[in-house]
């Protein structure tokens, strides 16, 4: 007898172009008239992925998601002009860029004070700890030893994996630490998800299907490489160089474990610093991008085979 597939969705980080993987999923859920959340057994999410996840997990939609980049953005990423800007920049060389009081607002429109117990489906969210200098994952109570986030509220996790060095401030839990965002370890958490999967829940390779989405991307590339670049010579490139480089090796490890199951990958290239994580008047740009991406052939089809298509979720609660 045929094991029933095992999906998995992972969504990578990078701030306000998580509107671009809102909008992909959006562009899905009205095609197919199917809600992402009752197809996917487990979702993994990094920073604004994280986000989308636990979003997604709480109930929302993806259209709800998307008109949340949209109109919280701005608020959320403000900016300003003129002799403010520059006394802004300066500022911001001793202290976070934006507060994390903003985003807390946006987010409990989106998924209130409930525990991750309510969640729809299975939820594994990085972050790191900075108190104990450890990687660290928030998880639903899905396997018998996963059992002291039960209780936890939702939009804590949201943001702790979301407070990203020098745009957020660190993110405290009273009673469990310090945490930063997971984009440091696993800003594509595909492994992530491949490793809970095969690992601690018993799946097959052959049985999991996994779909992940990127924020966009563009080829990393150095002008100059034979130049000796010091700190100002890096500064710029550090995040790129990180983000970019980690989410190609961890969508590489888990497309060739899940070989002989379903690894699908969508992500769009698009020139150096079309975007930035901070750009919330990128988003609308970002969301028809996004449904652009998923209506092509290639995208939309292997989502109806599948993931959404009709064969939901067993409910994951009693593990």
């Amino acid at each position: 007898m045929q094991a029933q597939p095992f999906r998995i969705l992972s969504l990578d980080g990078g701030g306000i172009m998580g509107a671009f993987a809102a909008s992909a999923l959006a562009a899905f859920e009205r095609v197919t008239g199917r809600k992402a959340v009752e197809h996917f057994d487990l979702i993994t999410g990094t920073s604004t992925g994280g986000i989308i996840a636990i979003s997604l997990a709480m109930g929302a939609s993806a259209e709800d998601i998307c008109r949340f980049y949209e109109t919280d953005g701005p608020n959320i990423f403000p900016t300003s002009s003129g002799v403010q800007a520059w006394f802004d920049r300066v500022r911001d060389l001793f202290r976070p860029k934006f507060t994390s009081e903003r985003l807390r607002a946006a987010l409990q429109a989106v998924v209130g004070e409930r525990p991750l117990l309510e969640s729809r489906t299975r939820l594994v969210i990085p972050a790191y700890d900075v108190n104990t200098g450890k990687v660290y994952l928030f998880k639903t109570p899905h396997h018998p030893g996963y059992c002291h986030h039960t209780d936890l509220p939702a939009i804590e996790v949201a943001l702790a994996t979301s407070a990203a060095p020098t745009y957020f401030p660190a993110h405290t839990i009273r009673g469990r630490g310090t945490f930063i965002d997971g984009g440091l370890w696993a800003n594509c958490p595909a492994m992530v998800g491949v490793v809970e999967a095969l690992d601690f829940l018993g799946q097959a390779p052959r049985d999991v299907r996994m779909l992940s989405l990127s924020t966009t991307s563009y080829p990393f590339r150095l002008d100059q490489p034979e130049k000796a670049r010091g700190l100002v010579g890096w500064a710029p490139k550090l995040i790129d160089t990180f983000m970019f480089g980690q989410a190609q090796a961890a969508a590489n490890m888990a497309g060739s474990l899940l070989r002989q199951g379903v690894f699908h990958r969508i992500d769009y290239l698009v020139p150096p610093r079309t975007f930035r994580l901070d750009k919330a008047a990128c988003a609308g740009h970002l969301i028809a991008m996004g449904r652009q991406v998923a209506e092509l052939n290639e995208n939309m089809d292997v989502v109806r085979k599948f993931f959404l298509n009709g064969q939901t979720i067993v409910n994951w609660h009693g593990v």
